[in-house]
């Protein structure tokens, strides 16, 4: 299943009340009284104007012409609310549905290395081609190399040192995540091994350390990204184990909540966003949504990476993006898309921080806006890099809410009914102080009373509604 918003179609707006069905009720009421009028007549003759006979007659039927328009507008009121809910739906889902997506941390500081150190520069053109000697497979090669936990332990102490000084500059102390993701199998001597490491010389925050395998999935990172603002440490790394012929990166990435930003700190800042599932067999759908979500200016060039993905998305990405159409980076990698798993090598699962670290790199070359493609085994995730924030936009129109004009109708209708009834059985009451008064209280509360009463049962009842044609929306 990709991350597509749920394609729930508004409705049409409701026509609009008429005034010729109002003038349509009035003449049929006069028309009925003035035929009930007749048909009562008394046989001693047409009696007088002041006898009093004709003002019963006449109020009753005021008072069913005023029901009548009353129904037509409540009915009226309530069609309109109905419509009015379900395109508010719509548009609060799709706010929300991209301030999901907007979620983002921004990188302050960043290390990124690899064995072949010319491989940036490589793909960028910015040095010439490939050289005949093979790349060289270990990062540090100065220095004496024990595979295994030994291998890890230098590279942890490498990146911390590299790493530190812009932490504790930006973030002297308070509470820091740290994830470690690397290619090693036993994560228990890993832990002892980098809190030995950390603990080494002051230590003034307060850590929380998540260890995750290899192959651990990009859902898992989403949780830092959207339900916390602690700044956030990742270290990951492929080391050098026994028979292990792939070659080590090493990558930190530091990186804090948007709003921990001091004034004018993040104008050209990079910001990496919540990771989206990807539906690699409807990929032109899938990144024309990505495009849609505006996590980076559409009219930016892109650079696209990436990694894992099978024969038939991989060889359409280029026709995909040209199609869209996304500005790419024609002088980057292969007109602005680079195949992470032949510009380097596949590392599984870890390909995505080598992908992120890379990209956070290769942004001093110039691309700022980028695509990471990831597709592991079981799942497959999109990942935007960019160095602006994110505009939510909003629809093309803003509707208000109708008119309560029916509610209104109703409400006054339902006060005159009452005082007519307090009237007949207490007389007294009706026409003193306390029973004006009562009238105004309960004009007062049954007016708004009326509409909101009206329009929250309407709500309630099309909500299931909503929510089943939402779900059933969403693209399998």
């Amino acid at each position: 299943m990709g991350w597509s918003l749920p394609e729930v179609p508004e409705k049409a707006q409701a026509t609009a009340w008429s005034p010729w069905v109002c003038l349509l009720i009035i003449v049929l009421g006069l028309f009925i009284g003035l035929i009930v009028a007749v048909l009562k007549l008394p046989t001693t003759g047409l009696p007088s104007l002041s006898s009093g006979y004709w003002l019963p007659l006449t109020i009753r039927t005021f008072t069913g012409i005023s029901a009548a328009i009353a129904v037509y507008s409540f009915w009226w009121e309530t069609l309109a609310i109905r419509v009015w809910n379900w395109n508010e739906w719509c548009r609060s889902m799709r706010l929300k549905w991209r301030l999901r997506a907007h979620q983002h941390l921004v990188i302050l500081s960043h290390v990124f290395i690899t064995a072949n150190t010319n491989l940036l520069s490589r793909l960028a053109h910015t040095q010439a081609g490939d050289s005949a000697d093979p790349p060289p497979l270990t990062l540090l090669s100065d220095a004496p190399i024990t595979p295994g936990i030994s291998r890890f332990e230098q590279l942890l102490r490498h990146l911390i040192a590299q790493i530190s000084p812009s932490i504790q500059r930006r973030y002297p102390s308070g509470p820091l995540q740290i994830i470690v993701q690397t290619n090693g199998s036993d994560k228990d001597r890993e832990s002892q091994s980098f809190h030995r490491i950390w603990s080494v010389g002051p230590t003034p925050w307060n850590v929380d350390v998540h260890f995750q395998d290899a192959d651990s999935s990009f859902g898992d990172w989403n949780q830092f990204v959207g339900s916390t603002k602690r700044p956030v440490l990742v270290l990951a790394m492929h080391y050098r184990l026994p028979d292990d012929v792939l070659p080590e990166f090493a990558s930190a990435l530091f990186m804090i909540h948007p709003s921990m930003l001091n004034q004018g700190e993040g104008k050209n800042a990079l910001r990496i966003f919540r990771a989206m599932p990807l539906n690699t067999r409807t990929l032109a759908t899938e990144l024309s949504e990505l495009r849609d979500m505006a996590l980076t200016p559409a009219s930016k060039k892109h650079l696209v990476w990436h990694s894992g993905l099978s024969d038939a998305p991989r060889q359409s990405v280029n026709r995909v993006l040209n199609d869209l159409p996304v500005p790419l980076y024609d002088s980057i990698g292969t007109g602005g898309v680079i195949d992470f798993d032949t510009a380097c090598v596949w590392y599984g699962g870890l390909a995505g921080w080598a992908m992120i670290g890379a990209a956070a790199e290769m942004a001093a070359y110039g691309p700022a806006s980028q695509w990471l493609l990831l597709e592991g085994e079981e799942d497959a995730w999109a990942v935007t890099i960019g160095n602006n924030a994110p505009e939510v936009g909003s629809d093309h129109f803003v509707i208000q809410p109708p008119f309560p004009g029916g509610s209104v109708l109703m409400a006054l209708l339902l006060n005159a009914g009452l005082y007519s009834l307090m009237i007949r059985y207490f007389p007294s009451t009706a026409f003193s102080w306390p029973g004006i008064t009562l009238l105004l209280l309960s004009l007062i509360v049954i007016l708004p009373g009326l509409a909101i009463l009206l329009r929250r049962i309407t709500a309630r009842l099309q909500r299931p509604e909503f929510i089943r044609v939402a779900r059933h929306s969403v693209k399998e």
